[in-house]
């Protein structure tokens, strides 16, 4: 099976993509994307959600044999992305948080996305806003034409979407939607019980909008578990809202055996993903409800990995099929 394959040997033709070697330039250089030849194929991959999805790792932590992939594309929403980085314009790859010393699952999860599909030319479109709840900031309305009912984030997830595929249409791409990676939950497991219970029919039904909102009935949607242990710290909530939360996205998932289980939604385990109060030289040596460093981008590799487990995507072959006998790295 693929998914059991996948991390064994992954083929990668880094000289196809222009891969930038060592962090310092990846991480300080902004340039825009040029246009290309029409009808260019490009698979976009949506990143939403709260702080977390925000991102809380921060650039001097990351290891030293990590490098961002420039040839994934980004393009993201102003607000709690807005760092240095220039919004709503397509650009290579780089962290996009609320601060630019700090990176979300962005970083990972387009990495080993073209790890996957070394032939494919993967794009990102990333609308996350810190401390937002699902049941009214995020809420979807009831269908695509009820928009006095969509809550703020939902409404600019929407802008973001749109705005990031026509300007990829613009520059001679052929865009389509693939899947989509969220982590959110905190907000409705801080509110009230009643929105801590309704998590699980509010998240089924925000997938259910997405998928009608951008016409991708089958769009895979992969998200983390919230709350990891110890549920301590200077983000700790009430062990029955951080239950119910939990309780709720468990049942989400396609493999729940639940009445809430929703076709094509895949639930990752964070439990064991480092955490801030973790990193080295951390801030918040309390922080135990944001993922460090190293858990951003081990969050982002699993999210991908799920991803790729479950995508109708077939790998490009080569342009020029390697030499018999030639070594795959």
């Amino acid at each position: 099976m693929k998914c059991l394959q996948v991390v064994i040997c992954v083929c990668v033709f880094t000289e196809l993509f222009g891969v930038t070697n060592g962090l310092g330039l990846a991480a300080a250089a902004v340039g825009t994307v040029g246009k290309v030849p029409p009808g260019t194929p490009v698979d976009v991959f949506i990143v939403a959600g709260q702080s977390n999805a925000t991102g809380q790792g921060y650039m001097r932590n990351l290891p030293k044999n990590f490098t961002i992939n420039r040839h994934v594309l980004l393009y993201h929403s102003a607000g709690d992305t807005q760092d240095n980085a220039p919004a709503y314009q397509w650009i290579p790859l780089r962290q996009a948080s609320e601060s630019p010393d700090r990176f979300g699952p962005e970083l990972s999860f387009g990495d080993r996305m073209q790890e996957f599909y070394p032939h494919r030319r993967i794009a990102l479109i990333k609308q996350a806003w810190s401390a937002t709840d699902l049941y009214s900031q995020w809420n979807p309305g009831a269908g695509n034409h009820d928009v006095s009912h969509w809550g703020p984030q939902f409404r600019l997830l929407v802008k973001t979407v749109d705005g990031g595929m026509a300007a990829l249409r613009r520059l001679g791409f052929k865009p389509v939607i693939r899947g989509m990676i969220w982590q959110q939950g905190e907000n409705d497991a801080f509110d009230h019980v009643p929105q801590a219970m309704d998590y699980g029919l509010n998240l089924r039904h925000f997938i259910r909008r997405v998928r009608q909102q951008f016409h991708c009935p089958n769009l895979p949607f992969v998200y983390g578990l919230v709350l990891p242990p110890p549920n301590a710290g200077m983000f700790k909530t009430s062990a029955l809202r951080r239950a119910l939360v939990r309780l709720g996205q468990r049942e989400v998932a396609w493999n729940s055996g639940s009445p809430l289980a929703e076709r094509g939604a895949y639930l990752v385990n964070t439990n064991d993903l480092e955490q801030r109060a973790e990193d080295p030289h951390t801030p918040l040596p309390n922080d135990h409800l944001h993922f460090g460093t190293l858990g951003q981008l081990d969050l982002g590799r699993l999210m991908a990995d799920t991803m790729y487990c479950h995508l109708q995507l077939r790998p490009v072959p080569p342009a020029t099929p390697p030499k018999i006998g030639a070594a795959i790295h």
